[in-house]
């Protein structure tokens, strides 16, 4: 094991390491940058989709109920009058 390490070490040495081009920073924030717009559509994506999936449901859940019109009196239709021109006894 310690002479196949040697070996390696050995081979690597003789090799030059290869030259960093001015714009290697540049290059890595542009593809942090790409990471980070991926994963932000991701998100935007996944949350319309979730949106989406929670409208279906309560719309599917909610399309078989009847439409039933209440019998039953309004507080505010069927007592006193309550429009402006009563309040202010304002004869028409």
């Amino acid at each position: 094991m310690t002479e196949k390490f040697s070996e390696i070490m050995e081979d690597l040495s003789h090799h030059r390491a290869p030259d960093i081009g001015p714009d290697f920073e540049a290059g890595i924030w542009s593809r942090i940058s790409q990471f980070e717009n991926r994963q932000l559509a991701r998100g935007r994506h996944g949350l319309a989709a979730i949106m989406l999936v929670a409208a279906l449901s309560v719309g599917v859940m909610s399309g078989g109920d009847e439409a039933i019109a209440s019998s039953g009196s309004s507080y505010l239709s069927d007592g006193p009058d309550y429009s402006p021109a009563t309040l202010l006894h304002v004869l028409p």
